[in-house]
């Protein structure tokens, strides 16, 4: 398999060509190109049989597709590549490659467990390749044995145990042979420790980018420094930590250091636009709209909160993916499809999710402020939404409004102008009027319960 050209299906594919030197050559260079194998048959292989002039050959074409239509695609393939070429080449059968699975059980030759010490001795060692380490630590010799499914586990384990310690009874290393008093044979070791660490913070992450998106990071205290900052630490590391673990060795490993400068200006104008959308759902309780041309340190924060909890949330499965492989080497063997794909759409779904629970969580704040301004209370700033209460008086009494008359014996709440109008919510009647602003005289008064006096007005 060439690095231009990547495939997940063979088909064995059987042609006539016209017997003559320069077709043949032409076929040759043609699959030499896409490297495809081609051959003669062999005996007995098939019994297709070729007019005279012509000669059969087999080719192995290599391609990038699904099981139900990979031989479809494959004589489509090569009967383009023909047409193209102008070669007299036919398709006369095809065959789908399937891969033969045979069941092994595979067992370790380790050396046997050593005193703490002798094993911090053999990673110091290790660390600084001094070679005077234990040759015996970890796994230093593995066989497969082929077994049978029809038979009981424990039958089956004890056969492969059987002749798996004769196999490794025989190796030009002495050091490699199996020793009772130094070795021992088992199965596949698997660092439940690290795995379950793994996954216990696989849940603190997820636990934590929740609350982050829900709004709850202050009933935890993760606003304090000595408690969030060690929270965004563990967050942080295990997320780029496992997705760099697992986009290594892959085709986005190598793009990303221009993908990343690439993203960098793209979130420039998004996250402003994020922080509005915040806003508008804070406000979507009051019926109001935020006013425009009030981009600020709000909007920022506000775009940044929804953008970080996407990243983080997309990132989750990814990362885990990333630690699993490393926990588990044997994890990379089952292909991207069976595990890179679903993690990526898995993420980008979550990702979603995730954000407009940042948006139902901004209305929901909306909501408790409404009901704050109900009961009497000042409303605080949300995100660089600050609501302000003033009197409202029209300059007459045929002044056009939207919505219902404005009070004149108690303040409303306003959160700044729309180009010439005003938008109000009388907490009292709890609706919204909108009024333009050479219509009425505005005055702003410092609390709710500020009495609107002919004097204010």
């Amino acid at each position: 398999m060439t690095a231009e050209l990547p495939f997940n299906r063979r088909v064995h594919v059987v042609v006539e060509v016209l017997d003559l030197h320069e077709e043949l050559g032409l076929l040759q260079q043609v699959c030499d190109a896409m490297g495809w194998p081609v051959r003669k048959l062999l005996a007995g292989e098939t019994t297709v049989t070729t007019d005279a002039g012509w000669t059969a050959r087999v080719i192995e074409v290599r391609i990038r597709g699904v099981r139900e239509t990979a031989v479809e695609q494959a004589v489509a393939t090569l009967d383009a590549l023909a047409q193209n070429v102008e070669l007299s080449l036919h398709c006369r059968d095809a065959t789908l490659v399937e891969r033969v699975h045979r069941p092994q059980i595979e067992w370790h030759l380790r050396g046997r467990r050593r005193p703490v010490s002798r094993r911090l001795s053999h990673a110091l060692h290790l660390a600084a390749r001094t070679g005077a380490h234990d040759p015996h630590a970890g796994t230093t010799r593995l066989v497969r044995i082929p077994t049978r499914l029809d038979e009981p586990r424990a039958r089956r384990l004890a056969r492969t145990r059987r002749a798996a310690r004769a196999v490794l009874s025989h190796h030009p290393l002495i050091s490699r042979r199996l020793d009772p008093d130094v070795h021992e044979v088992g199965r596949p070791s698997v660092s439940r420790g690290w795995h379950a660490l793994a996954f216990l913070t696989l849940v603190v992450t997820a636990t934590a980018i929740c609350l982050l998106g829900a709004g709850l990071w202050p009933a935890i205290g993760a606003d304090s420094p000595r408690v969030g900052g060690p929270l965004v630490v563990v967050v942080g590391g295990y997320l780029l930590g496992g997705t760099l673990l697992a986009v290594q060795r892959t085709p986005t490993h190598r793009a990303l250091p221009w993908l990343i400068p690439l993203t960098v200006p793209l979130a420039i104008p998004l996250v402003p636009w994020l922080g509005a959308l915040v806003q508008r759902a804070y406000l979507s309780p009051f019926g109001v709209r935020p006013a425009p041309g009030r981009d600020g340190l709000g909007d920022v924060q506000a775009g940044l909160w929804v953008l970080c909890v996407f990243v983080a949330t997309a990132l989750l499965p990814i990362a885990y993916l990333g630690w699993m492989r490393f926990l588990a080497p044997s994890l990379r063997v089952r292909g991207p499809w069976l595990s890179w794909a679903p993690a990526v759409t898995l993420g980008i779904g979550m990702g979603m999710a995730f954000g407009l629970l940042v948006l139902h969580t901004a209305a929901r704040s909306g909501a408790e402020n409404r009901a704050l301004a109900v009961a009497g209370g000042d409303i605080p700033e949300y995100f660089g939404v600050s609501a302000e209460y003033a009197c409202v008086e029209p300059t007459s009494p045929k002044a056009p409004y939207y919505g219902s008359p404005p009070p004149r014996d108690r303040p409303v709440v306003i959160f700044g102008q729309s180009g010439d109008r005003v938008e109000f919510w009388d907490p009292t009647a709890r609706r919204k009027t909108s009024i333009r602003l050479e219509d009425a005289r505005i005055t702003i008064v410092p609390h709710f319960d500020s009495p609107c006096t002919k004097s204010a007005q």
